[in-house]
């Protein structure tokens, strides 16, 4: 029991850093109907960010935080300009392939910046342990979890109350009729980019203190967000979300009760077993956020 309960409280850390990225993802597609393949880079990004202001500039964890989301924040930006923007109006597999090619050269671009070596940022909340009763967890954990659950009712309030959301939802249910009430659609682009992004860094700066650092370790991130968004439903933030801690969990206890040579396949796995059973994901709805 005691090693069932473990695996549960690491199942759902697993699928806080899941839902962040996979929000990010789901994001981009539902508004702007592009599979962004570079986005697990997004993460490692954010994690390098974490290690040069948190471990090598000495700057407080919570300000490096703030760092990584800005950071990224800009790194989406510059993204949406320099790679989606020059082919936004081109067919999507010429979209596809700019992705693509955007995620190998950041790849190669932090190895020849940073190196191959492995590196930690480690926060004194990793090695500090909530103990209840046989429970025993890392404050960090704890932190990325309700950090997690909060940015997911700010991005929710966000998208529903402000103008800005609005439009965003209106692009995703139906861009030409959007573009005819004067909605600016690369602008809309724009800020799902930046918002995607900086969902990606929150997610390095939380979850890189428990694991290592090095530039290709979003490659399989981006794959297992991708099975999470069809899980959820193409597009459905909600959906992601659920789909995420579901993974999350999935993963964690075939660890334990499989084999951690299969953990990986998992979110393949439950992605096949959707788009059988549930090709619209958990909610059954048709794209949008």
């Amino acid at each position: 029991m005691q090693l069932f309960i473990d695996q549960l409280v690491n199942g759902v850390t697993l699928g806080s850093v899941y839902a962040l990225v996979a929000i990010g993802l789901s994001l981009i597609f539902g508004i702007v109907r592009l599979i962004n393949f570079a986005h697990g880079e997004f993460f490692m990004l954010g994690a390098y960010i974490l290690f040069f202001t948190f471990v090598q500039a000495q700057v407080p964890y919570g300000l490096a935080i703030v760092l990584c989301v800005v950071g990224m924040g800009l790194v989406g930006a510059i993204f949406y300009k320099i790679v989606y923007e020059p082919v936004m109006d081109r067919k999507w597999t010429a979209q596809l392939v700019a992705t693509l090619a955007a995620s190998v050269i950041l790849t190669n671009a932090a190895i020849l910046l940073f190196g191959g070596t492995q590196r930690g940022a480690p926060t004194s909340l990793s090695n500090q342990v909530l103990i209840l009763g046989t429970l025993r967890v890392s404050y960090q954990r704890l932190l990325a979890v309700a950090v997690t659950l909060v940015a997911f009712f700010l991005l929710d309030l966000f998208i529903t109350r402000t103008r800005i959301g609005r439009a965003m939802r209106a692009v995703s249910q139906n861009r030409e009729v959007a573009q005819v009430v004067g909605i600016n659609i690369r602008w809309i682009a724009l800020v799902t980019f930046t918002v995607s992004a900086s969902l990606a860094g929150l997610a390095a700066a939380l979850i890189a203190p428990l694991q290592t650092i090095s530039p290709t370790m979003g490659a399989l991130l981006t794959l297992k967000a991708f099975a999470i968004v069809v899980i959820g439903g193409l597009g459905k933030v909600t959906g992601a979300v659920y789909a995420a801690f579901l993974v999350g969990l999935a993963e964690s206890l075939a660890t334990v009760y499989v084999s951690s040579e299969y953990k990986d396949a998992v979110a393949f796995l439950l992605m096949i077993a959707f788009l059988i059973w549930r090709p619209r994901g958990l909610f059954g709805q048709k794209v949008g956020i």
